[in-house]
């Protein structure tokens, strides 16, 4: 059976963006493979073994267009109230936490942050399916 092992964006800053996921979700570099051209650096924290991959290519300084397919990334955590505030302290603009319901039933309940290169990531309580 295939297992999921990373995802991949391109990134203008490395630097900027290592230090957004850094503090926003405490992603560190875990392998970084650097050529003449470009540069892969793959993230993970101890709760995973799942990879965001940033590529780096080298010279370029025209932001990348997400186009109309790419939507979110999405992590979960035990407190979004909590998450919420912290990243709100850190400058990164969380949208407002919102309930996400069937009928009374809650299914999820979630904010978004988006990184420097303007990926949005959805940050969801474990709850439900969202573990």
């Amino acid at each position: 059976m295939a297992k999921l092992i990373h995802a991949m964006i391109r990134v203008i800053d490395l630097e900027r963006s290592l230090s957004f996921y850094r503090d926003a979700f405490g992603l560190a570099e875990a392998y970084r493979l650097d050529f003449p051209d470009f540069a892969l650096v793959y993230l993970r924290n101890a709760d995973n073994d799942f990879e965001l991959e940033l590529t780096l290519n080298k010279g370029r300084t025209e932001a990348y267009t997400h186009g109309t397919g790419y939507g979110h990334v999405a992590v979960c955590v035990d407190d979004v109230v909590a998450e919420h505030r912290r990243l709100a302290a850190l400058g990164v603009g969380p949208t407002d936490v919102k309930d996400f319901k069937d009928g009374e039933a809650l299914i999820a309940r979630f904010f978004f942050v988006q990184d420097p290169d303007g990926y949005k990531i959805e940050v969801l309580q474990r709850h439900g399916h969202y573990q």
